[in-house]
């Protein structure tokens, strides 16, 4: 099925997002670099905390009839998503955290909305035109340079090549993902699409848990003995905000705009988390990065001709 004819008005939305999204690889590696916490227990505070908070905001919006029955017709199908969308994005993302520099690992990620275009002209989901094309070079451009801007911290990550497969990982798992939900969000909505994904990837983390110790990602549940007042609050933000609310408006923004042209959005992220990096770790700035915003901000804007 092709992606209904996009608008302006979600890219708001999507953009507000991107914004929050930025701040999850600062925030994670703090958690697991700083404060000792695994991979597997990041990722399972966070989409735990955030899908509790979806659902309790989506059985408040829907209410509790709507809701029951959108669980019966459609969750059996959309929670196993998550395993794909969540856990093993997840998984990971946080990973590669533990490998490479933020920095960088927001920078690879931020490569998706090219991934996602190609996947899906390649399936006949959308046309193939020029401005796609532009916006796809242009936007690859960007994640190009603000790469060559991080450089500078690969010696502070020896495994730096380790960590960036992992980020390509969670990239195309998370590019398949959007193929196969995209007919979810029409039917059912952002929000209770992002709810009800989120909570079955938590599952899948859960069950991943007892297995991460073997593999050398870290000891799993072990954050109560870990875990700062400070620390607790971080999770928080990266639950209910990073997750909670930058889900819904990611989403919700989606929904209006198409999941192909909303996602080159996230070009201009590898760019917003250097700027975090730079103020909130010290990893400094240069002119790459700068180039990476203009070259950013030139392939959303290609795009958005095509609309």
């Amino acid at each position: 099925m092709r992606n209904p004819k996009p608008g302006y008005s979600g890219y708001p939305l999507i953009f507000l997002s991107v914004v929050l999204f930025s701040s999850i690889e600062v925030g994670s590696q703090h958690l697991q670099r700083e404060l000792g916490l695994s991979a597997i227990d990041v990722s399972l505070l966070r989409f735990s905390v955030g899908g509790i908070f979806l659902l309790m905001v989506a059985l408040a919006q829907a209410g509790r009839k709507r809701f029951l029955e959108i669980l019966r017709t459609g969750g059996l199908r959309l929670a196993p998503l998550g395993l794909l969308g969540v856990t093993t994005v997840s998984l990971c993302f946080h990973r590669s955290l533990m490998l490479t520099s933020s920095m960088i690992g927001g920078a690879i990620f931020s490569i998706n909305p090219a991934i996602v275009a190609l996947i899906f002209i390649i399936f006949r989901v959308d046309r193939l035109s020029w401005s796609r094309v532009v916006g796809i070079i242009l936007g690859v451009a960007c994640v190009y340079v603000t790469n060559i801007g991080a450089q500078a911290h690969e010696p502070e990550f020896p495994r730096y090549f380790a960590g960036n497969m992992f980020m390509v990982g969670a990239v195309l798992a998370w590019s398949f993902y959007f193929l196969l939900v995209r007919d979810y969000i029409r039917k059912y909505g952002g929000l209770m699409v992002s709810a009800i994904v989120v909570m079955g990837g938590s599952v899948g983390l859960l069950l991943f848990a007892p297995f991460a110790p073997s593999l050398g990602w870290g000891d799993s549940l072990s954050f109560f003995g870990v875990l700062t007042v400070s620390g607790w609050g971080l999770v928080l933000y990266l639950g209910i905000v990073t997750i909670g609310l930058g889900y819904y408006l990611l989403y919700t923004g989606l929904s209006k705009t198409g999941i192909s042209s909303g996602m080159m959005i996230f070009f201009i992220k590898p760019a917003l988390v250097a700027v975090l990096a730079h103020f909130l770790q010290r990893q400094p700035l240069s002119m790459w990065i700068g180039l990476g915003i203009i070259l950013a901000a030139a392939s959303i804007f290609v795009v958005g001709m095509d609309i």
